[in-house]
């Protein structure tokens, strides 16, 4: 029996999976209702205002009602005894607040927010007549109030 002739050997190519890494549809879902996590803008503190926005989560009952804006003056009236930040005016929407506040640094709005947001979170959840249940919507937003026009809006 006649002996074959040897074939060529060839490089074959392998089908790599792509499995994660960039590309197009990778990723979490965005999602447009929440704050962003870039940097909040810094500002010296002292006397300069601040506009914060705090939203409430799907499901929390209308803050306009009177039980829903007693919640928010109680709220209020506690971080005022406080006395780290002080609320200059405040305004009470259907699902969010909005206030301007002073504070002396960085550090102190933030942990005042998160005490203020704690507050409010257990008197809305008492109004509702539940035990705990998620009441913000994430993370308030805050922007600092540079010029006296801006204040006066």
């Amino acid at each position: 029996m006649p002996r074959r002739p040897r074939r060529r050997a060839v490089q074959l190519e392998l089908a790599m999976h792509r499995h994660g890494g960039a590309r197009r549809g990778a990723g979490r879902p965005r999602s447009s209702s929440s704050v962003s996590h870039a940097a909040r803008p810094r500002f010296d503190g002292g006397k300069t205002p601040l506009h914060v926005t705090l939203r409430m989560a799907r499901g929390v009952w209308n803050l306009r009602s009177q039980r829903g804006y007693r919640c928010v003056e109680h709220a209020l009236a506690a971080e005022r005894a406080a006395g780290a930040l002080r609320v200059v005016h405040f305004s009470v929407q259907g699902n969010h607040l909005h206030l301007i506040v002073e504070a002396s640094d960085a550090p102190t709005l933030s942990r005042r927010m998160q005490g203020f947001g704690i507050r409010l979170a257990k008197r809305i959840n008492r109004m509702m007549g539940r035990a705990r249940g998620r009441v913000l919507g994430g993370r308030y937003h805050a922007r600092v109030l540079a010029t006296p026009r801006e204040v006066h809006r």
